[in-house]
């Protein structure tokens, strides 16, 4: 005779093999409803609103008592249930048992991957919830509704994929008639009737000039010797206001002054010579002709001289500074740069400092939103640095032994390696053969071609298996190499250093102090913490080369 389940027995979960409570029968009836739309625009137009009067009506036709409603307003499906505003907060009430059922108009609702669903399913069931829908047959509260609810979930991911691919798909036909996709429209261009990017004829206020001329005056400029900052000063100063569009044909100013990164991202973009414009699409690159602004000498002159700009002192400098470019603060990111400090006697000459670079009103023209990061003395950091190189060069013991160490277990593998190679080598020609004693026994009709298709096909497959598998081999001799290469040029390189050490020292030669730290030092990143006049510096460490 059959056991008669008691109220506190527990059951074992279908899906996971895991124990979980029965859910009250009463409970269940008291139900909480979940709503989701996944833009702002269906949340304007009322869908969230409608869902919830569906749901008050299908808990009214089934007696069901709905003690609890969460609505996530243009919250995308994808994200889990626990990073969602109104979802996380139904997740902090599941322990108060208000509730054994969450009730939504559709799966899809809950989530729309399928990970998302199943991090719901997981963290409601966990505490005894079932999940309902409205207009599914579905109730996780049985082994077949748990099915068909992750059946469903696949499903309401397909339709996302489905939708994504049919968008990305029409984007890509639009751009192969050469219109805009949408996006920031390049400054100096305007988009036609029918979408097309055109030169911009618009006139900038204040100016003689179209925005499109605007464009070609600071490229000029700036391979004549001109530096973006310079550039930024001028546009500032000539009131031309930093306006972005957009495709929709909307248009905002970002701010009340050209800023250097604003000026970089003009400068580095190849559309303005190349006259196309290329969309990276997952089917396939998209080419669309665009009409140049400046031509390719221009281009190239300007990026010469930007580069000249990084990497060189400005000839009208009063002092060179050695680490130039190398200094990142760790409290923004942004590059250290060297300044200097008059004392109000300028007789006695200037202090030089290295400080953050968005402590100056080029880079960040609001002065309470500028980094807080401590200034260091540029003779004393300089010869930090120079002197932790110095000691490297004329001691790499550890560090080449290291390296040593690194290659002899690197040639020990190669034994190895050429071992497996000849194997796979071996391998491949046996399959040729295979493959030929096939076909010949096709041709004197000792095989049927059914059979023949099948076995070219699996000798096909172990045969691209095999060839993936010297590919890996081959690529592990070459690194191999190049690690051994790359070791004997750094132990020439630190002896050649080494006998030039004294000299570089004795005579200051600045260049060759720069190109020595270069090799060895990858970047300096400077941490700061405390304010004013507490303000230290926590730690201001070189790091190696990769």
């Amino acid at each position: 005779m059959a056991k008669k389940r008691g109220n506190n027995e527990r059951r074992m979960d279908g899906h996971n093999g895991t124990h979980a409570e029965l859910p009250n029968v009463a409970a269940v009836q008291h139900v909480a409803l979940y709503m989701r739309v996944s833009s702002e625009d269906q949340a304007e137009r009322g869908t969230i609103q409608a869902q919830r009067d569906f749901l008050r009506q299908f808990a009214q036709l089934y007696t069901l008592t709905v003690v609890a409603e969460y609505a996530d307003d243009g919250v995308t499906g994808t994200l889990p249930l626990a990073q969602r505003p109104h979802g996380q907060r139904l997740l902090q009430d599941l322990s108060t048992g208000r509730f054994g059922c969450v009730l939504v108009y559709r799966v899809d609702r809950l989530g729309r991957s399928l990970t998302a669903l199943l991090d719901a399913h997981a963290a409601l069931s966990k505490a005894g919830i079932t999940i309902r829908s409205a207009t599914e047959p579905f109730d996780t509260s049985t082994p077949i509704g748990t099915f068909l609810f992750q059946l469903l979930g696949s499903l309401a991911e397909l339709e996302k994929s489905t939708i994504i691919e049919r968008m990305t798909l029409g984007r890509d036909r639009v751009a192969r008639a050469g219109r805009w996709t949408g996006g920031l429209v390049p400054f100096g261009y305007d988009l036609d009737d029918g979408g097309h990017l055109v030169v911009s004829a618009r006139m900038v206020q204040g100016l003689s000039m179209t925005e499109a001329e605007v464009v070609h005056e600071v490229f000029r400029r700036i391979a004549e010797g001109s530096t973006v900052i310079a550039e930024c000063r001028r546009l500032n100063a000539l009131s031309v206001p930093p306006i972005r569009r957009y495709g929709g044909g909307t248009q905002d100013i970002v701010g009340k002054q050209w800023l250097p990164t604003r000026v970089y991202q003009m400068i580095a973009n190849p559309l303005y010579y190349t006259g196309h414009q290329v969309l990276r699409s997952k089917h396939g690159h998209v080419e669309r002709p665009v009409p140049a602004l400046i031509d390719q000498a221009l281009w190239e002159q300007t990026q010469t001289q930007v580069q000249r700009n990084r990497r060189l002192p400005k000839a009208n400098a009063n002092r060179t500074y050695l680490l130039r470019g190398l200094i990142t603060c760790g409290t923004c990111g942004i590059r250290y740069v060297g300044v200097p400090t008059w004392n109000r006697n300028k007789s006695k000459g200037a202090y030089h400092y290295y400080r953050c670079g968005s402590q100056l009103a080029a880079q960040q023209p609001d002065p309470q939103a500028r980094c807080r990061a401590k200034l260091l003395s540029a003779p004393w950091l300089e010869q930090l640095v120079w002197e932790d190189c110095q000691s490297f060069i004329r001691n790499p013991g550890e560090a080449l032994a290291e390296a040593q160490r690194q290659l002899s277990e690197r040639m020990r593998q190669t034994a190895r390696l050429e071992g497996e190679q000849q194997s796979v080598e071996q391998a491949l020609i046996e399959k040729a053969a295979e493959r030929e004693r096939i076909m010949t026994l096709f041709r004197r009709g000792h095989a049927t071609l059914h059979d023949v298709e099948a076995q070219l096909e699996a000798i096909t497959q172990e045969t691209t298996a095999l060839r993936t598998t010297l590919g890996a081999l081959q690529a592990q001799q070459a690194l191999v190499q190049a690690y051994e290469a790359h070791y004997y040029e750094a132990e020439t390189l630190l002896t050649r250093l080494r006998n030039r050490l004294d000299d570089i020292e004795r005579n200051d030669e600045f260049q060759l102090k720069r190109q020595v730290i270069e090799i060895l030092v990858a970047g300096i990143r400077v941490d700061t913490e405390g304010t004013g006049r507490g303000k230290r510096k926590v730690s201001a460490n070189p790091s190696p080369p990769p």
